[in-house]
């Protein structure tokens, strides 16, 4: 079991894919398996779906798979406070670069919980933020003539802690840019539903 961000919301439902692999490191098909969780306090099990429930915020919560005599080793999950249920771009949402420059500045979002204590926004750290360009819709990112900042099409931000923000950034790529770049901000809960707000948009213009 491995997930690129092992967490799970309290009150949210994350299913787990579980591959049984015989000595090959070929899967087994329809090999029965079954999840046990370590930490109760944090974790239930909807075993009908091989899915774990949160529970209780907490750190690195346990769960193990198991399948006949074969166990797993733990999957550590993340059960952070509070519930995802808002997305907003913070600063502007359309930036320019400059003819000499090649960098954009910082496309920023927010993640925010409006529901636990309400009439509060309360910023959520430690949630996953998917930046993406959408548009001019490149094929690869060879092709590409901007990309964000970490080379690539798209990237995966976590937020900061003590303010929910993420940020991503365009650089230019090589010669013949295009006149704007679209890049689209989103979030899902670990249950995979889309944060409200999402996906929020930003327009880099090159000059």
């Amino acid at each position: 079991m491995t997930l690129a961000n092992p967490f799970v919301e309290v009150n949210d439902t994350l299913p787990l894919v579980v591959r049984v692999l015989d000595r090959a490191g070929d899967s087994i098909a329809g090999a029965p398996v079954s999840l046990v969780v370590i930490d109760t306090a944090s974790l239930g099990l909807d075993s009908a779906h091989n899915a774990v429930i949160g529970r209780a915020p907490a750190t690195s919560a346990k769960v193990v798979a198991v399948s006949g005599s074969l166990r797993s080793d733990p999957l550590s999950l993340r059960v952070p406070s509070g519930h995802a249920d808002s997305l907003a771009v913070i600063g502007p949402s359309a930036l320019s670069v400059g003819a000499t420059d090649s960098l954009s500045g910082s496309l920023t979002v927010t993640v925010l919980d409006l529901t636990t204590t309400p009439g509060t926004a309360a910023p959520l750290g430690e949630r996953p933020v998917r930046f993406a360009i959408v548009q001019p819709a490149y094929v690869s990112r060879d092709s590409a003539k901007a990309v964000l900042r970490n080379d690539s099409l798209g990237q995966t931000v976590t937020t900061i802690t003590a303010s929910g923000t993420a940020a991503a950034t365009v650089k230019r790529k090589g010669a013949g840019q295009p006149d704007s770049v679209v890049v689209e901000a989103s979030v899902r809960r670990s249950s995979g539903a889309a944060v409200r707000g999402s996906p929020v948009r930003f327009i880099v213009r090159f000059q």
